[in-house]
């Protein structure tokens, strides 16, 4: 099982939106086993992806069944969720799995954030708060071939302990200047929270001669970047090949140069060539018309409002996804 991330603490990039689509894409596409766990406490993946009657289902049977009840043990000094209370959801548009997000999940983060101070200097406490979500992917690693996270764009408490569970994560980036700052920052969040955590377990291994476990697995974090995916960007045909209009080239043209020297340490035998994962033109109506359907892109029919051109259009996205998704494959296969 692979545990992605899709993060950029920039907002509006399109992120919820392309790990709806890649998640169901492996799901209905590829017949891969997905689970989409929404840690953003503004909900949008959970949103998109369960219709009315959905809803109505989880909200009968509520009683806080969504991530928040994931965190709320360990919270409370209970430990960890038990297996079998897992709060796991069908999304029939997407065809795949989903913990449902929770507005209040937000209010985690400062008792996320007093246990990771802790964590950083070996307490048992804090080093088990800090790995809540490798707890979750330990407990449904049978379960799933791949497991995606939706979180929120910031370089907070919720986001670093995903991210610290996870095996990869895919940097979705807009044409534009501010996506390029903020690999700095990116870069830097994500090097201070792995020095940190590694020295805390350094220091639980040495103060309690033996490394630090969950579930009688030893915990070894090695957060790796898959790739990166420049969408919304505006194109024009020359010569029968779509490219981006001038505005974004330069911009474009130095993503990859960019990337590279920010991230360099979380790259490796994956070449710059083989970061770009594909881009993403605006496609404009089809966005709104998928969320209204509760349906991911590339299976929009005529019974969800296509007509005309946007056939041809749900088209170009199912190719734009496939090109994305065998990227995405290409690079876990080099990974392994």
């Amino acid at each position: 099982m692979k545990s992605i991330a899709i993060f950029n603490n920039k907002g509006g990039v399109g992120k919820t939106t392309l790990l709806c689509n890649v998640a169901s894409y492996l799901c209905v596409k590829k017949a891969k086993r997905v689970l989409v766990v929404d840690a953003d406490p503004q909900c949008n993946a959970s949103l998109y992806m369960l219709n009315n009657e959905e809803w109505q289902d989880i909200l009968n049977d509520y009683n806080d069944n969504s991530i928040y009840k994931i965190f709320e043990p360990i919270q409370k000094g209970e430990g960890y969720i038990d297996s079998q209370k897992i709060p796991i959801f069908k999304s029939n548009g997407f065809g795949l799995d989903l913990v449902v997000g929770d507005t209040k999940l937000s209010v985690m983060e400062d008792f996320l954030s007093g246990d990771w101070i802790s964590g950083k200097s070996g307490d048992s406490r804090g080093l088990k708060t800090t790995f809540i979500i490798l707890d979750l992917l330990n407990k449904v690693k049978d379960k799933y071939d791949y497991v995606f996270f939706d979180v929120g764009p910031s370089l907070g408490a919720i986001n670093r302990v995903v991210l610290l569970a996870c095996n990869y994560f895919i940097l979705p980036m807009s044409s534009d200047i501010f996506s390029i700052q903020a690999l700095s920052n990116i870069s830097t969040a994500l090097n201070t929270w792995l020095r940190s955590i590694n020295r805390g377990l350094d220091e639980y291994k040495e103060k309690e001669k033996r490394p630090f476990y969950i579930n009688d697995v030893e915990i070894l974090p090695k957060l790796k970047l898959l790739g990166y995916i420049y969408q919304q960007y505006t194109a024009k045909s020359v010569g029968g090949v779509r490219r981006p209009v001038m505005a974004y080239e330069k911009i474009l043209h130095d993503m990859p140069s960019k990337i590279e020297t920010e991230l360099h340490d979380m790259i490796d035998n994956i070449s710059p060539e083989e970061l770009n994962l594909g881009s993403i033109p605006n496609f404009n109506s089809l966005i709104p018309m998928s969320q209204t359907a509760n349906k991911p892109i590339f299976l929009l029919a005529g019974t969800d409002g296509i007509v005309g051109a946007h056939f041809s259009k749900v088209k170009e996205y199912e190719n734009v996804m496939d090109n994305i998704v065998s990227n995405l494959l290409h690079n876990i296969n080099k990974y392994d």
